[in-house]
């Protein structure tokens, strides 16, 4: 996951924060076999339908196809808006890239402090009624984080941090490993 960027001269004179590599690979097993099944369906009614029954053997192929996008539109948005790459001192989470050094240092350190969804739901449990109102009404005055990379909400599977630009700004960003993240973007910025 972390490594060095470049080789001889180059690492010598490069800052630290731009020798800083890492890249989360995203889960593709249930992708190649969902379309696994569905192209081992499509082939064993083909064997039984062609050439007498094509119309019906072609619906069953537009029918597969839909159901290969429907069975992977979480991963397949995944990788579009929430890969998370770090190289260059520049962090890029989907389509989306800021320099390291916009990011606070304050907020990396915060931002290990922060709960896991699962630490967080369990906080929630233990509140009593008049709490979690009171929660409730502050957390309406406080702007929400953007997510970065896009879309509507961090995709199940994914945890996600919390941190702050320079100029104001938080961001959410949803990854697969948080601790490993972290420590690159700790390493990149030289905390």
């Amino acid at each position: 996951m972390g490594g060095v960027y470049g080789s001889g001269d180059n690492v010598a004179t490069a800052s630290y924060g731009r020798a800083v590599v890492h890249q989360e690979k995203l889960p593709k097993r249930w992708m190649i076999a969902s379309i696994a099944v569905l192209v081992a369906f499509v082939l064993y009614q083909g064997g039984i339908l062609l050439p007498e029954d094509s119309t019906v053997w072609l619906v069953i192929v537009g029918a597969s196809t839909l159901l290969a996008v429907v069975f992977n539109a979480v991963p397949l948005s995944k990788r579009i808006y929430h890969r998370v790459r770090l190289e260059n001192g520049q962090l890029t989470v989907g389509r989306e890239t800021i320099a390291v050094e916009s990011l606070t240092v304050d907020s990396l350190r915060e931002a290990r402090e922060q709960p896991t969804d699962a630490e967080f739901v369990a906080a929630l449990g233990s509140r009593s009624p008049q709490e979690l109102a009171e929660l409730r009404r502050a957390s309406r005055a406080a702007v929400p984080p953007r997510l970065m990379g896009g879309g509507w909400s961090v995709p199940m599977g994914m945890d996600e941090i919390v941190v702050e630009t320079v100029q104001g700004e938080s961001l959410l960003i949803a990854t697969h490993d948080r601790d490993a993240l972290l420590d690159a973007l700790t390493r990149a910025r030289q905390i």
